[in-house]
């Protein structure tokens, strides 16, 4: 019995991550320019000067491989923080991760002038300086949550309604720099940028993301998925095995802000992902985060690029941004399978 459950829960995991790369060559397909699933891979695999392959390479392609790691990261994010925090409504969304970032982007931007709107699109001048600026920002945030979780004694609610509490502080602070701060086009470059469009980040920032995601990012969530089974079981049965939860929870939260904070600064906020693709996951294979990490982050990617496709496609050639097609579809979502799993959200 228990290995057929292993065996099932591998065919889950195996079928999403084959479903995430079936699903690159349709996305890059579909959009106002038309063309067969075979000339997209022909541009795939023998790129040209053609329209199509200027197409696939500089605008789908880019985005849509900024979708699978920015997916990953943040669905491996929220799993890692709803473990530590022993919290299924915990997320670097919910904690106020996301919204302190584009703040510190907001601040590198209009009051260090790292970028400029040209052309409706944002050109950004250092992107280390704006992710660097970002992820200062997410550490104040995660500084502030740890506070209030040790020193404050907050339960696991009042932990989230007080994130939530200071993510209104940072938007009340951001409006506040957009108002005082008389550049219309720097104040325009903000509010185009917190829409949330994987169509801006560049092959640069790409790289960079990539980097630090398969770096350090995804490969740290999956070496600590045994321990965030024993911090879940509580934090007396993980210090008799020799772990210091204090520890490996300042350690995830560092983590998942640097990774948050680069998404956040090269595409702007996206929200929901990284508290859905958990539950959607732990509902497919469980609570063993053996299984339940890679199953997140390959949630995490597929919602995200699903998202990004319907954005794409649903009003051609107009493009919705990603970060209103993800709250858009993932309040339903987030509340069905709250819903649906009910009191065995960590069974």
């Amino acid at each position: 019995m228990m290995r057929r459950l292993i065996w099932r829960k591998r065919l889950i995991l195996t079928s999403l991550i084959f479903l995430a790369f079936f699903l690159v060559p349709i996305s890059i397909s579909l959009g106002w320019y038309k063309a067969s699933l075979l000339d997209i891979l022909r541009a795939l695999f023998m790129p040209d000067d053609s329209p199509l392959s200027i197409i696939v390479w500089d605008l789908r392609l880019r985005r849509i491989l900024a979708a699978l790691v920015i997916g990953a990261v943040l669905g491996g994010s929220g799993a890692a923080i709803q473990a530590c925090m022993r919290n299924p409504l915990a997320s670097p969304f919910t904690f106020g991760l996301s919204h302190a970032a584009s703040l510190g982007v907001a601040f590198a931007l209009l009051i260090l002038q790292g970028g400029a709107l040209q052309r409706f699109q944002i050109y950004i001048y250092n992107p280390f300086l704006i992710s660097s600026s970002a992820f200062i920002f997410s550490l104040i945030q995660v500084l502030i949550v740890l506070v209030l979780a040790y020193k404050a004694g907050l339960s696991a609610g009042a932990l989230v309604l007080s994130s939530i509490a200071i993510s209104f502080a940072y938007q009340a602070t951001l409006y506040l720099l957009q108002y005082l701060y008389l550049n219309e086009i720097l104040v325009s470059t903000i509010i185009f940028w917190t829409f949330g469009d994987l169509g801006r980040i560049s092959w640069r920032e790409l790289y960079l993301l990539v980097s630090v995601s398969a770096v350090v990012v995804i490969p740290y969530l999956i070496y600590r998925s045994f321990d965030y089974d024993l911090i879940l079981s509580g934090d007396d049965l993980a210090k008799s095995s020799g772990l210091k939860p204090e520890r490996i929870r300042l350690e995830t939260t560092v983590v998942t802000a640097l990774g948050t904070a680069l998404a956040t600064s090269f595409v702007g906020v996206i929200g929901f992902v990284c508290l859905i693709a958990p539950h959607a996951a732990r509902l497919l294979v469980g609570g063993s985060h053996r299984y339940l990490m890679p199953a997140s982050m390959a949630m995490g990617l597929l919602i995200l690029t699903l998202s990004d496709t319907i954005g794409r496609t649903v009003i051609a050639p107009t493009i919705i941004p990603v970060g209103i097609m993800t709250s858009m579809i993932g309040v339903p979502l987030l509340i069905y399978l709250l819903v649906k799993s009910g009191r065995k959200v960590w069974s």
